[in-house]
């Protein structure tokens, strides 16, 4: 048995019935693979942001940049020019990552945390104000439905959050049985919109599914909510 050298766990397939080893050449899992090459990208964005923060720019501005250039998805949604739209959105998360790696170099800030986050949301429901913009007929409905479940789950968790660091023990959301983790988040939510842009027909079902999840995670969190808020508050007495 040859287990992968990063997480020494030993992976296995099936292969025209016959068990064997993945990766025995390299030694290393797909999993590890994965997050070795996120690592590198993630250390890649680092270095830029250090290099940004020396030459004076603020991750404010690298934010503000980022949604001006993301929130033109719009327009070009409109006009259904998805191709356009997608870069759009995909330079508005590179911007993202950007302006955090350019915030931990120069120091995180309250207001910086609040502004990333204000104007990721909007860009998020400018995306799919776009597309019911593009063809009102078909995608209005389940524009509206998807916005309905996305708000749902972006405020059960800032009020889960506003909540939480009101008191000095700082209760932390992965405590709770209930909660499922980056369900329906950010990386979810890029997926969506890339799939809205490269197959815009199907916008209507990929909305209606992952409108379910936002709505699933908006019950996970208020249930997580109720147990750290009530239930492990009573306990602690």
């Amino acid at each position: 048995m040859i287990k992968c050298k990063i997480c020494e766990k030993a992976k296995k397939h099936i292969n025209d019935n016959k068990q064997k080893v993945c990766d025995i050449k390299n030694k290393m899992c797909k999993t590890c693979k994965i997050k070795k090459y996120i690592n590198k990208i993630t250390y890649s964005i680092d270095i830029v942001g250090e290099k940004l923060a020396k030459l004076g720019i603020s991750a404010n501005l690298i934010t503000l940049t980022g949604f001006i250039i993301g929130i033109s998805a719009i327009n070009f949604i409109s006009l259904e020019m998805y191709g356009y739209a997608l870069i759009a959105i995909l330079t508005n998360r590179l911007f993202d990552a950007l302006d955090g790696a350019v915030a931990r170099a120069n120091g995180i800030t309250n207001f910086g945390i609040f502004f990333d986050a204000t104007l990721d949301y909007i860009f998020y429901a400018g995306v799919i104000f776009g597309f019911a913009w593009a063809n009102p007929d078909k995608n209005a409905l389940s524009a509206c439905f998807l916005l309905l479940a996305f708000i749902s789950s972006a405020v059960s968790i800032l009020a889960y959050a506003v909540i939480a660091y009101k008191n000095e023990e700082k209760l932390e959301i992965n405590k709770s049985p209930f909660y499922l983790g980056g369900f329906a988040q950010g990386f979810e939510t890029l997926i969506a919109l890339v799939l809205f842009c490269i197959v815009p027909n199907l916008f209507t079902p990929i909305a209606i599914v992952f409108g379910i999840l936002c709505l699933i995670k908006a019950l996970s969190t208020i249930a997580t909510a109720y147990y750290n808020f009530t239930i492990q508050v009573k306990n602690e007495k």
